[in-house]
């Protein structure tokens, strides 16, 4: 079990007291800017969405008057007066395995982001990103291009995960408020997709929508992990998030797909659900089967589930400030012969709506052998602006 040690405590302190005296800068993201309003109109506690915060990302990052507006609007290409960018950039000060040294990293990851209405029907969404453990090589992920008919019916093009049209918090990593991925969607299973992950980049042809107000559907054709060319693309993939009350959501979705080049077969199905309770609480789970081919012939069956809570502490003016959060993820590998428990906790504090510090401390307590059980605690710095 990790120890608090001196160094922690003091560089805690000391970030937190200079965060502080910046909390009057407050910045807001370009949508906040755009629409003059707080990011708590759409977020619970940026970046997960609210009710609100679905619709407009569904809608192609616009409210229902931009859409009612867009009718006089000319079908050629066109930019706000304001040009839609952001940025977030992310220190790590303190980062520290249990197995391993302490890291420092000043500067962690740096992101640029282009999103935002085209035209009459078309939004998009365009990612560049910068982390240390890449030497901070610039890459694009992911990169998005809708065309958007009705609420029903919107067809999606994507360099990016499955289920990026996917507007609740779970399934999708954009969502997450912890350094560490949640387990569900950050497993690599028995590999037959080009050891690929829920999260991992692919090349996505996408349909989705809401036939009615409780029904979110997505349908989606694309390749394997990280193919930026989609050779070969065999996989088809289905989600549906039905909505039985404003606060509950329960969802299923699966994939179905093929490795052509190492002419392996893959499959992952799963059910999820979303509920938020009382002043500021949200419960969420999911829970997938696998199921791979694996060279030389047969294939292997494995789990994992993820439940993560998470309360929204707020001022008089409902802006987030205390978010705690603990999470579960458990999955299998091995054809389900070796299991692995990891308990993430984190505690956040917004300085401002789009300026947070949180300190996380993850424990992989069970697994196949002691020297595969790890911990590590973190503390981070996030800014969007």
């Amino acid at each position: 079990m990790w120890r608090f040690k001196h160094g922690v405590i003091t560089t805690f302190v000391a970030l937190f007291i200079g965060l502080i005296w910046f909390n009057s800068a407050s910045a807001v993201p370009a949508f906040a800017r755009k629409y003059d309003k707080q990011c708590s109109s759409c977020h619970t506690a940026f970046p997960q969405l609210n009710q609100i915060g679905r619709k407009f990302k569904e809608a192609g990052y616009q409210f229902q008057s931009d859409a009612d507006d867009a009718q006089q609007i000319s079908d050629f290409l066109y930019l706000d007066e304001r040009f839609p960018i952001s940025s977030i950039l992310v220190a790590r000060p303190y980062d520290k395995k249990g197995s391993g040294v302490q890291k420092t990293r000043a500067l962690h990851e740096v992101e640029i982001i282009i999103a935002g209405v085209l035209g009459k029907n078309w939004s998009g969404y365009f990612e560049l990103e910068m982390e240390d453990e890449t030497g901070f090589e610039t890459e694009m992920a992911p990169a998005v291009l809708s065309y958007h008919i009705n609420d029903a019916f919107n067809l999606q093009f994507v360099y990016g995960p499955t289920f990026w049209a996917d507007p609740y918090g779970f399934l999708g990593d954009h969502f997450r408020l912890t350094r560490g991925h949640v387990g569900v969607i950050d497993q690599k299973f028995g590999g037959a997709d080009a050891a690929g992950r829920f999260r991992s980049t692919r090349q996505n042809l996408g349909v989705y929508g809401r036939p009615t107000e409780k029904l979110f559907y997505n349908l989606v054709f694309s390749g394997v992990a990280d193919d930026a060319e989609g050779e070969d693309a065999s996989s088809y993939s289905g989600r549906v998030a039905f909505d039985f009350t404003p606060n509950l959501m329960v969802g299923a979705y699966g994939v179905n797909g093929r490795d052509e080049a190492a002419s392996l077969n893959f499959s992952r199905y799963g059910i999820d659900a979303q509920f938020d309770f009382g002043f500021g609480g949200r419960l969420q789970g999911a829970f997938t089967s696998a199921s791979d081919d694996i060279a030389g012939g047969g294939s292997v069956d494995n789990d994992a589930f993820s439940i993560q809570a998470m309360w929204v502490f707020s001022d008089d003016n409902l802006k987030p400030t205390w978010v705690p959060l603990v999470r579960l993820d458990s999955y299998e590998t091995n054809n389900g012969a070796d299991s692995f428990d990891e308990l993430t906790i984190n505690v956040s504090y917004y300085l401002t709506e789009n300026i947070k510090i949180y300190a996380e401390y993850w424990n992989r307590f069970n697994a196949p052998t002691s020297a595969q059980e790890d911990s590590r605690f973190t503390i981070q710095l996030h800014a969007a602006f």
